[in-house]
């Protein structure tokens, strides 16, 4: 519990040689031309022969004083007290980055009336990771937790050190550590985002003037793999060996309509219109920012065929492949990994990547995966001349430069662009 800060009087009394009289010596505020805050003594004589008498008069010499300098009321007296105090304390050379910080907290307590909020490194993460995790999706938060985590684990002791101890040094030595440990540049881009994330909220609560991450500049993103579209032979044959219906329908929804995984797996009846030979759905992973904007997508004739061929449930709401929709797609017994055994299966290679460093951490890359299958579906587009603002409404896209990098080589434009996408070979000819 702080202790209330109680304003001394800093007045002295003193007695000149062969005076009858009590002298006033005191301190007030003043400010030099050049703007500079600084402290005058003041003798003033009390005309007091008993020196008890003589030290209440040097106070009311000295409150007077004060007042007329501005400081008269009770809570600027005591302000400039601490001032004062913390003045002398440095003059001493006594005055500690601790001490210092505590007589800023009671300065800004007496001249607001509120109590100051402090947090430590550790303490503010935690503070924002709870705030956090009300707003945000589970698996955002998990990757917030992830990058947090790794950054308090990284500064190790110094965690509990008050958050204005955090310098831009402090995030660059934690960005080059994942990046020599093996992680490629755009993962460690997006730990370093996430970390300034929790520093911006900082300076949004006024508990830091900026933050330690400002003006930091991305790593390029040069060492990350690019995905390579799969040759339709190589959709054949993972069509061929998938373990069940459930995973042909997915691999078809990837490499004909390029869906991602996530999307694929959960899609449910109600998106699905054979009718009309079309699928409606709202990508996961751009729905918030598109504003939950639909895409509709003419359906190849491959996908109509297996369609065609399932049974259409009562309920729209009833997934299209029930078992993968309650996979998760990461982890080791998610949907990514599983497809990665069933390239194995089909004979359909990886491809290793590169992986940067020594290889202590991050995750190995290769040029092959699920991912593949969207960027198959549009460069089969590319090819068969769909315009490249044709391709990005289909994939989903809403800016050219995101488009590029998938492209290696009005309903009725959309259906002639999907007729330029060839159907899959037949493996036995």
């Amino acid at each position: 519990m702080d202790v209330p800060i109680m304003f001394p009087h800093m007045a002295t009394v003193l007695r000149r040689l062969h005076s009858t009289y009590w002298y006033a010596a005191y301190r007030i505020p003043t400010v030099s031309p050049e703007g500079k805050r600084t402290w005058r003594l003041m003798k003033k004589c009390t005309k007091e022969t008993v020196q008890a008498k003589a030290r209440k008069a040097a106070e009311a010499m000295e409150d007077a004083a004060l007042k007329e300098a501005g400081a008269g009321d009770d809570g600027s007296k005591r302000i400039f007290a601490l001032v004062n105090e913390a003045g002398e304390k440095a003059a001493q050379k006594k005055l500690t980055m601790d001490l210092g910080r505590d007589y800023i907290r009671r300065m800004v307590e007496l001249s607001t009336g509120e109590a100051f909020k402090s947090y430590t490194i550790d303490g503010w993460v935690a503070e924002w990771l709870s705030q956090r995790k009300a707003t945000t999706k589970p698996s955002t938060f998990k990757r917030y937790d992830c990058a947090t985590t790794a950054f308090l684990d990284f500064i190790g002791v110094n965690k509990v050190n008050p958050l204005e101890w955090l310098t831009v040094s402090h995030i660059r030595a934690f960005r080059e550590k994942l990046h020599v440990e093996g992680r490629a540049a755009k993962t460690v881009n997006g730990y370093t985002k996430d970390i300034s994330g929790v520093f911006r909220a900082a300076v949004r609560e006024g508990l830091l003037m900026r933050s330690p991450a400002d003006n930091l500049e991305p790593l390029p993103e040069d060492d990350s793999v690019k995905r390579q579209p799969f040759t339709l032979d190589d959709v054949a044959k993972l069509v061929s060996r998938a373990p069940s219906a459930e995973w042909r329908g997915v691999i078809l929804l990837g490499a004909f309509g390029g869906l991602r995984l996530g999307d694929a797996a959960s899609l449910t009846w109600r998106a699905v219109d054979v009718s009309e030979k079309l699928i409606r759905f709202t990508p996961q992973k751009s729905s918030r920012k598109r504003g939950g904007k639909s895409i509709v997508l003419p359906m190849h004739d491959e996908l109509v065929e297996f369609f065609l061929a399932q049974s259409t449930p009562d309920d729209p709401a009833t997934p299209c492949f029930p078992t993968l929709a309650k996979m998760p797609v990461g982890s080791r017994n998610g949907l990514s990994t599983a497809f990665s055994t069933l390239m194995g299966n089909a004979k359909v290679e990886r491809t290793a990547g590169r992986v940067k460093g020594d290889k202590k951490a991050g995750r190995n890359t290769y040029d092959h995966s699920f991912h593949s299958l969207r960027h198959t579906f549009n460069s089969q587009m590319a090819n068969g001349a769909v315009s490249q603002e044709m391709r990005m409404k289909l994939m989903g896209h809403s800016e050219t430069d995101v488009n590029d990098i998938y492209t290696h080589l009005e309903l009725d434009s959309f259906r002639a662009a999907m007729k330029s996408v060839p159907s899959l070979p037949d493996l036995n000819q």
